[in-house]
Formats: C-alpha cells, structure tokens, sequence
C-alpha cells in the first residue's frame, strides 16, 4: 500500500469515527449550540455574555462557569458553581450533580485562593484519577514547595492558607460536558494576579 494510499484510508476512518459520535451524540442544549462557534475559537468572554441570561439549566451554567474561569473572572464563576452544585443553605454537595461540574467547583476554589476547599471537593467525588482532579492535586503539591518552612507545617497539618494564597496553574481551567474542537492555537495560562489571568498564545 502506497503512503498516500494508506493516508486516504486514515482520513476515512478519522471521517467515519468522527461521524459516528456527531451521530450517537445527544442535541446540544440551544443555549450552548448559540455559543460552540464562540467556545470553538476561545472567546470565552463573549461566550459567557450570552450564557449569563440562558437559564438555570446545569449544563447552561457549567458551562458559563468554565467559561469564566477562562477568562479570569473567577469570582463570578465560583459563585455560579456555588448556586448549583451545592444544596441551598448548605456547603454539601448535590447528588445529582456531575462529577465534572463538582471537579469546575473545585477548580474555581482553588483558583480563587482555597486549595483545602478544592482538595475536599476532589476527594468527595471519589474519581482521584480522573485526568483534571490530577492536575489539581499537582498544582497543589507545587504551591506547596513554594511556601515557607512555616507556612509549610502549618498547611501540612492544620490545612492553613497563607493570607492571598494564590496556586499558579498551567493549564487551562474547568472542563465542559460535551464534546468541544476548538483551534488549533494552543495556549497556556500565566500565573494568576489579582484573581485575573492572562492568556499567552
């Protein structure tokens, strides 16, 4: 078989795989079929702008809640995530919420200066191998080498943050709960400042 042969055949199976999952795939909320193009080329701001007044629906507001993280308004998101992910008028987390928006939770706590906060969410949902539960822990266990030998011990046995505790991540925050293709453009998260982040292409 010749290589352009064997690269033509590749594609189409590439084609038939891809069309199979468009197939089997359930209908996109309306609300996030408006914003895919946007979410697809990484503009997150304009995305979440449009969620904002889409309804209460969970898969509506996680995605608005990655998308805030996103583009560094991590406040607003874990005030989003906070409203359904956990039971009104307590912090326990609801049952009949994914695991992957309990994981967004965890993360807008963390980026907002809570590793504890994020570590316990992580461990409640009980998938610690889960590829984006790792890069929180990971994210942590650096944080931690970065402290003082006292802020260290106190972290390590009381779970004490440092007054303005920031964790510095490297990679881009929250996860949606469908299948996103975005550009080809990759980009990598700076350390946060002042609750805001900066994208680097």
């Amino acid at each position: 078989m010749s290589a352009r042969t064997h690269k033509h055949t590749r594609n189409q199976t590439r084609f038939l795989a891809s069309a199979a999952k468009l197939k089997n795939a359930a209908p996109l909320h309306p609300a996030i079929a408006r914003v895919s193009n946007l979410i697809r080329r990484r503009d997150y701001q304009a995305a979440a702008e449009l969620l904002r007044s889409a309804g209460r629906d969970p898969l509506v507001r996680n995605t608005l809640g990655v998308c805030l993280l996103r583009f560094g308004h991590v406040e607003e998101a874990l005030a989003v995530f906070r409203q359904f992910v956990l039971t009104p008028g307590s912090v326990t987390e609801r049952a009949d919420v994914s695991n992957a928006c309990k994981r967004n939770f965890a993360m807008a706590l963390l980026m907002k200066g809570s590793p504890s906060g994020a570590l316990d969410v992580i461990t409640e949902t009980r998938e610690p191998d889960h590829p984006m539960a790792v890069r929180i822990r990971e994210a942590v266990k650096s944080w931690e080498k970065s402290l003082s030998w006292l802020r260290r011990i106190d972290w390590k046995l009381n779970r004490i943050e440092p007054p303005r505790c920031q964790v510095p991540i490297d990679f881009e925050p929250g996860e949606f709960e469908f299948e996103v293709e975005t550009d080809t453009v990759q980009r990598q998260f700076d350390k946060p400042s002042d609750n805001s982040l900066e994208l680097a292409v």
